[in-house]
């Protein structure tokens, strides 16, 4: 089923009962991919047109990324679509907020308008029919692929309308879902409890600090994995110790967004799970350099 323009959200009464046949998936992707694994933020947004399906085509084949980490949001006739902003003015030709356009008007606009890699001296996908796709349309395009899907919207509705989309394309083994909101990422692991997901701040905040007082191991962890950055404010956040702590409660460690080889090299010493990076293309270097990718394979 494609949600496109004007499809309404379906009440869900019986959603958990269709990931009931899911007993036997131990968390998809993260038990059948080597670590560390790069994932591409926004499918590589400083080297192809992010959030895009030619993008993640682009990015697939030069860089060879393990995962497209990507964003959805729901438009005014409830089809999500998959774009990091609230609005569509930064990436697109057009203005205006996603929830309140229709899928129609959201799909009219160019999504490689604005997209440059030398300061906008060149534009090379602008008119090239680069479109917002939905969220259905990247999962039938790319099924043996890996995803990291973040709900933007803060209502439980967008969760339910995921969870149902994943589990009629059968991708529960292939995507992690990630929200900021809490009662958002409570709502999918409700209904999609075999589906991973990556913990909020709310979450995080007690592994973290609690860590620093030789009391990690007592914060809940509810989540498979934590994304987080290297550094939140003064707080040192991903440190071996963090990692070790991680590690010992079978919590993967992914850091955001790490764009330069240094930071990479440090934090995969350090024993991270992934590099989240608009830049796989140097993370896919790093990696070679390192002895986690071959130079002459294909990972």
């Amino acid at each position: 089923m494609e949600y496109n323009v004007g499809m309404p959200i379906r009440p869900l009464r019986s959603i958990s009962l269709l990931f009931a046949g899911l007993v036997g998936v131990a968390f998809g992707y993260l038990q059948n991919t080597s670590t560390p694994m790069i994932l591409a933020h926004r499918a590589g947004a400083q080297v192809v047109p992010e959030n895009t399906i030619e993008g993640w085509a682009e990015a697939r084949i030069r860089y060879q990324p393990d995962v497209w980490e990507l964003d959805v949001h729901l438009t005014a006739d409830d089809s999500l679509v998959v774009i990091h902003d609230d609005a569509v003015d930064r990436t697109t030709n057009g203005y205006g907020l996603v929830g309140e356009m229709t899928f129609a008007e959201i799909r009219a606009l160019d999504a490689g308008f604005w997209f440059t890699t030398d300061s906008g001296q060149t534009r090379p996908w602008q008119g090239k029919g680069v479109r917002i796709p939905t969220i259905g349309e990247v999962l039938d395009s790319f099924p043996s692929d890996n995803f990291n899907i973040e709900i933007k919207d803060s209502v439980p509705e967008a969760a339910e309308l995921l969870a149902e989309i994943i589990n009629e394309k059968r991708m529960h083994d292939k995507v992690l879902v990630a929200s900021v909101h809490q009662e958002v990422l409570n709502r999918f692991r409700g209904i999609a409890p075999r589906v991973p997901t990556s913990g909020t701040e709310n979450e995080i905040r007690p592994m973290v600090l609690w860590g620093k007082l030789g009391l990690g191991s007592l914060a809940a962890a509810p989540m498979q994995v934590v994304q987080v950055p290297e550094y939140s404010g003064s707080i040192h956040v991903v440190t071996r110790g963090f990692v070790r702590r991680c590690h010992k409660q079978g919590i993967c460690v992914h850091v955001w967004t790490v764009n330069d080889p240094e930071s990479m090299q440090r934090l995969l010493e350090l024993g991270v799970d992934g590099i989240i990076t608009d830049r796989p293309d140097i993370a896919d270097r790093v990696f070679k350099t390192m002895g986690f990718r071959k130079f002459h394979d294909r990972q």
